[in-house]
């Protein structure tokens, strides 16, 4: 009888070893996978992540071509000419139906004058208000430029 009762006793405790390991598994295998799923995620936002230079240029009569301000961001990938510029310095603007119209950046600007302010994303003339303008390549620049028109 002491026989059949140590052997249910082992055979019980087996069982539940057994269980217990599985259970522990099961956990760990789920730890991993969170574990990964997480360095996926963080892997993507840093994917969604761009590097945008900003430079500010005067190129009225008074300066030629002279660079004001040149600043560097890292923003998500999408996101407008116009969002980081407010970020970056003090801008005053216009709304309407096209969009933002930028009268000054720091204070530069000036309407009576014909002071305006255009800017370039990659070198290439915007055909769209800063606003409309989504930042999508990665080391893109940005040059707002000061002309008088």
């Amino acid at each position: 009888m002491k026989k059949k009762t140590l052997a249910v006793v082992v055979a019980l405790a087996a069982f539940v070893g057994l269980f217990a390991i599985q259970t522990v598994q099961k956990q760990s295998m789920q730890a991993a996978k969170t574990t990964k799923t997480a360095k996926k995620i963080t892997k993507k936002a840093k994917a969604k992540q761009i590097i945008v230079t900003y430079t500010l240029k005067d190129t009225t009569k008074a300066k030629k071509k002279q660079t004001l301000a040149k600043k560097t961001f890292k923003v998500k990938k999408g996101t407008t000419v116009f969002t980081v510029l407010k970020k970056a310095w003090k801008v005053n603007y216009t709304k309407s139906s096209d969009g933002v119209f930028i009268t000054k950046i720091k204070g530069l600007g000036n309407e009576k004058k014909k002071l305006y302010w255009t800017y370039t994303v990659d070198g290439k003339m915007a055909k769209v208000a800063a606003d409309k303008q989504k930042l999508t390549k990665n080391k893109s620049k940005v040059v707002f430029t000061l002309k008088q028109y």
